[in-house]
């Protein structure tokens, strides 16, 4: 919020790892698979933060189809 506006940012639409497993239906394992084999682009579909990673909702739709909400 600024100013008592809501500002869209970059992380509104980055989801964990696990978020992104129960919202697809698949593991975790599934997903970093994606990233070594190249099927999701670290630094543009995915990033890591410490052990964590991020993955943007529109690569999950684009990579994997629908996802629930």
């Amino acid at each position: 919020m600024e100013h008592s506006e809501q500002v869209s940012t970059p992380f509104d639409e980055l989801v964990s790892f696990g978020d992104a497993s129960e919202l697809c239906g698949m593991s975790e394992s599934t997903l970093r698979k994606a990233v070594s084999y190249g099927k999701l682009v670290n630094g543009v579909d995915v990033c890591k933060f410490g052990k964590q990673w991020g993955v943007s909702k529109a690569a999950m739709k684009r990579t994997y189809g629908e996802i629930k909400q």
